[in-house]
């Protein structure tokens, strides 16, 4: 069984998974700015590496690491391989591959239409056609990106640290700015995809993948599938 080595990397984090065929045996997330993270590469073993990228410049050192200490083939997304959905995106060129490769891995797991929400440093919704194809979508603030911006805009609210929010009604400051944000983006959320519903049909799948896909599933309802690993199988999928 082919051993793939897949890199998805964002403005947050990367993250690595190594699979056995389609089965995910390990993951490792780690900040993109940590320069420690290029030299940990070399403890995978595998027999191809696929990689995702938004950073170019942390896309140019992994590939640079991967090529001095091995020979194992190294594919990048959008320039080796193409991702194998019809982009009706106005300009193909501005949809991120991490996006595309997601709509590819959604409809391949758990069918189409589809509503992908990717909870990263931003927020993207992703729409996916019943016969596959990529319609578009919208690009968010993400969730910790709102909250540091009323710490950063404001004169006197406090830097408060995302966590679970206690109510709707919040009792002091730092309650009232998380239930803000985990609420507000919730019904965000659950308002969009009543939208989305009455465009693709009742039977669309929501899925939610992102860092923060597993908290904010408590704020949204609508949300029917959580899949944080969905780049990296989706990834692992391009390359059996």
């Amino acid at each position: 069984m082919r051993k793939i080595l897949a890199i998805d990397i964002g403005n947050t984090n990367i993250t690595v998974g190594s699979f056995d065929g389609l089965k995910l045996v390990k993951k490792e997330k780690i900040p993109t700015s940590a320069y420690s993270f290029y030299k940990r590469i070399s403890r995978y073993s595998a027999d191809e590496v696929i990689i995702s990228s938004v950073v170019p410049l942390a896309l140019a050192r992994i590939v640079y690491e991967l090529n001095r200490i091995s020979k194992r083939k190294v594919v990048i997304l959008g320039k080796d391989i193409k991702v194998p959905v019809k982009n009706l995106y106005r300009n193909k060129d501005e949809v991120g591959q991490d996006r595309l490769v997601n709509a590819f891995g959604a409809r391949a797991i758990y069918g189409s239409p589809a509503v992908i929400i990717d909870f990263g440093t931003a927020i993207t919704f992703d729409i996916i056609s019943k016969n596959g194809s990529y319609l578009g979508g919208l690009i968010l603030p993400g969730i910790e990106m709102g909250l540091r911006s009323l710490y950063e805009k404001t004169a006197l609210l406090p830097k408060v640290e995302l966590k679970p929010a206690k109510g709707i009604i919040g009792k002091d400051t730092v309650d009232s700015m998380r239930g803000g944000i985990l609420f507000g983006y919730g019904a965000m959320c659950d308002s969009l995809i009543l939208k989305y519903r009455a465009l693709l049909g009742r039977g669309v799948r929501v899925i939610a993948t992102g860092g923060n896909a597993k908290l904010i599933k408590r704020y949204a309802r609508s949300i029917q599938i959580v899949d944080e690993d969905l780049t990296l199988k989706s990834l692992a999928l391009i390359r059996p």
